[in-house]
């Protein structure tokens, strides 16, 4: 047994026989700490150690809880039974290097809504920590960070109320730094399809396959294995190849799996050894993915399926040329040697294959926003077919976050508008009553009134009105004064006054239809014309 630093506190855990789940113990030093574990050694040789009875956490009458304090218990006591290992692995982030170091000894009971609006504003101007083997930016905290800190310390908070540690939440109310949303930039249709026809890089070009064709995440593309392919001779010939996703490829902290695997929590099945020697706090894994709708069956389009044969055939070949050297894992994407890739290698291939042809700037996970698109346009909006594909529980992600329109398709359907609705007539949309078919054809029966109806809606109305006027009066007469219409037109009530048709009566309805659609006046004048 080793002490172990929690927060402020050391741990030391121990297993005892009949017992399931380990015991755990806290000291306020490391002296205690040892002392103790000398004192459960002693004991143990004698054949005299008892484990101590566990009771329900109280607060002490004597004793007032801290903000670091209570943040410890709250991962200890609520965190490690419902976070997964990368909420757990941020969580702890945040309390040891913003939280801590600034309201760390703060009495929880004097946390109060106006501190805590301090202590947010004051984060906006410190620079954000930047963790061993990442490149330093010298950026600031940022305010989607400073949002995930304070949905931390709100749950703490909650549990303390039911702990009887405070009475109020103190961070019900506090304002909250505004946040840009900023909408993912993903490639369009053909920006893809010119990026697979110039990428020569094999690796980049099936991962980029399996990203478009099957929605596939990073981590589930470099954690795919051969025996979830199904490329068989049947289910080649009746095009049913698919692929089984049941896991995904992820870099974890040791610390918080460890933590997870006391709790029987751990979804990590697989580790792959360390090739470094220096001690790492990370590990490479195989877990299961992050949501059970994740696990899923994926159809292969035809394209990604040859590419997948051409692989294996060429993985196959490099087993027999490197023998017992080759680190076989099974993996679809291996390197030379066998080993896993990890997606900052595949990151910086597209970012090399980006810059070399000058394309527009996207990042792998962009990918995946396109195949979404690309899906939900060629099944004409068939939001559960996609989702079955890209695996999300809810169908709201796919039309809301995953689905993109750039400007090439508003320009196609601009396109599409004006020939299908403008240009084309609907069929039954104008539809002429008997006594509209009375007028039309008086008007094919003489060819020279059918010249005088008016272009625009303005005069058509003149028009049809003098004309409707003139029939219910059962005479006609001529405009001596000869006045032009709107459009230039000569008024017509001379010609009109060759129709001799006094049985014939139009009703107002007719009246308002001839007179409002000049559109359908001159598309009946062409056929009459005609």
């Amino acid at each position: 047994m080793v002490p172990r630093k929690k927060g402020q506190k050391y741990e030391i855990s121990y297993r005892c026989p009949n017992y399931e789940k380990p015991f755990s113990e806290r000291f306020d030093s490391y002296e205690a700490a040892k002392l103790r574990i000398a004192q459960i050694e002693y004991e143990r040789s004698l054949g005299v150690f008892e484990p101590p009875q566990q009771t329900i956490l109280a607060p002490k009458k004597d004793h007032y809880v801290t903000v670091g304090e209570l943040l410890d218990e709250y991962v200890q006591l609520y965190g490690l039974k419902h976070w997964g290992d990368s909420y757990l692995s941020s969580s702890q982030h945040f309390i040891a290097h913003y939280i801590k170091p600034a309201i760390g000894d703060v009495l929880v009971k004097d946390v109060t809504t106006h501190g805590l609006d301090v202590f947010y504003d004051k984060l906006l101007d410190q620079p954000a920590v930047v963790l061993k083997g990442h490149k330093k930016t010298d950026k600031k905290i940022s305010p989607s960070v400073i949002v995930k800190i304070h949905a931390l310390m709100s749950g703490a908070f909650k549990k303390a109320i039911g702990w009887r540690y405070i009475d109020i939440n103190p961070a019900e109310n506090v304002t909250l730094p505004q946040r840009v949303k900023k909408e993912r930039d993903s490639w369009s249709a053909s920006e893809v399809k010119y990026a697979l026809a110039i990428c020569e890089n094999p690796v980049l070009k099936l991962a980029m396959l399996l990203a478009l064709g099957c929605s596939m995440r990073i981590g589930e593309i470099l954690g795919l294995t051969w025996d979830c392919v199904d490329l068989s001779e049947e289910s080649l010939a009746t095009g049913n190849a698919s692929l089984f996703i049941n896991k995904e490829l992820k870099r974890c902290e040791k610390s918080s799996v460890e933590a997870l695997e006391k709790r029987g929590r751990s979804k990590v099945f697989f580790t792959f050894p360390e090739w470094k020697r220096t001690n790492c706090k990370t590990m490479l894994t195989l877990k299961t993915p992050k949501t059970a709708s994740s696990v899923r069956t994926v159809f292969l389009p035809k394209t990604v399926a040859l590419a997948l044969i051409e692989a294996k055939k060429q993985q196959d070949e490099e087993k027999m040329l490197l023998g017992s050297d080759y680190k076989d894992f099974n993996l679809v994407l291996a390197q030379p040697g066998g080993r896993p890739y990890e997606p900052r290698q595949i990151d910086k291939m597209l970012a090399t294959l980006i810059q070399e042809n000058e394309l527009r700037s996207v990042v792998f996970h962009s990918l995946r926003h396109s195949s979404t698109s690309i899906k939900l346009q060629i099944s004409r909006g068939n939001i559960k077919a996609v989702q079955g594909d890209t695996g999300h529980a809810q169908a709201r992600m796919v039309t809301e976050v995953y689905a993109h329109t750039n400007n090439e398709e508003r320009l196609l359907l601009a396109q599409k508008v004006d020939e299908n609705f403008f240009q084309t007539p609907t069929p039954g949309a104008f539809a002429p009553t008997s006594e509209m078919q009375k007028v039309f054809q008086i008007l094919a029966e003489n060819q020279s009134l059918s010249g005088c109806l008016p272009p625009c809606s303005r005069c058509a109305g003149n028009f049809v009105g003098r004309f409707v006027g003139n029939v219910r009066k059962k005479r006609f007469t001529e405009n001596r004064k000869n006045p032009r219409n709107h459009c230039g037109f000569k008024d017509f009530s001379g010609a009109a006054g060759q129709i001799r048709t006094a049985d014939l009566v139009i009703t107002n309805d007719a009246l308002y239809r001839l007179s409002y659609s000049s559109k359908s006046l001159s598309q009946e004048r062409s056929v009459i014309i005609a």
